[in-house]
């Protein structure tokens, strides 16, 4: 019974002490440093050992997440960690691991084509934020769309304060185009909102951080920050 319950705290995030990541990007430097299925496969207990950090941490979250976004009610924590091998089929680089690890949150799972919130767990690399990308032609345009009928409301949730302290009130600048895209007013006052190939808030977070015993408040409230950006995306793609 006492096992039972355990296990029932460990999915349901319901334990008092957040979890801890340390020891994950150790193992995701000796992972990218030896990326091949003989050394995996002798260290598949250390492996083991860190998914489960990663996947206590996701139990951990979710639950505290459904607090501020109601979507993701009947979202399961065990299915949101994206798989560490890699799909080297079509690929020149044959590698057969990733050298970090993802952590895909959103109404429709990990891989869904909707706005989401997604961790990025890798040495020196590591992120967290929400939004979304990879989004076909007729859904970016559907995106778009939802901006151009409500852009004061955009810029109002990029002005509030709690984007302004996780994001600096900016979308990722990697994904602006230098021109508008075809089909809308080019005097739209708030042109530059519609450029983004991809509309995405993202946070970098330092190594030190990951490995802090408060990351996992720090990345609740940086993904609650985010969640009025998240439901807005939404809201457009299912207009």
């Amino acid at each position: 019974m006492i096992k039972k319950m355990e296990t029932e705290e460990k999915e349901s995030g319901s334990g008092l002490t957040s979890p801890s990541l340390r020891g994950v990007l150790d193992f995701l430097r000796l992972l990218a440093a030896n990326n091949d299925r003989d050394w995996f496969n002798a260290h598949k207990e250390l492996y083991q050992e860190n998914k489960e950090k990663v996947e206590s941490f996701i139990g951990w979250l979710v639950p505290r997440m459904r607090e501020f976004d109601k979507e993701l009610a009947l979202v399961d924590p065990r299915k949101c960690l994206y798989r560490i091998y890699r799909d080297i089929r079509f690929s020149p680089d044959k590698r057969p691991y990733k050298d970090y690890m993802g952590i895909g949150i959103s109404r429709q799972g990990r891989h869904g084509m909707c706005s989401g919130y997604y961790i990025h767990i890798q040495p020196g690399q590591s992120m967290y934020g929400a939004g979304v990308y990879g989004l076909d032609p007729v859904k970016l345009k559907k995106v778009r769309d939802g901006i151009y009928f409500q852009s004061g409301r955009l810029r109002f949730i990029l002005q509030s304060p709690a984007v302004m302290e996780f994001y600096g009130g900016k979308m990722e600048e990697s994904a602006k185009m230098k021109i508008p895209p075809k089909g809308y007013d080019k005097d739209f006052p708030d042109i530059d909102l519609l450029k983004y190939r991809y509309y995405f808030l993202e946070r970098p977070v330092a190594d030190e951080e990951v490995e802090s015993f408060g990351f996992a408040e720090n990345v609740l409230k940086g993904l609650e920050a985010a969640s009025a950006f998240n439901l807005f995306l939404n809201e457009a793609l299912d207009f």
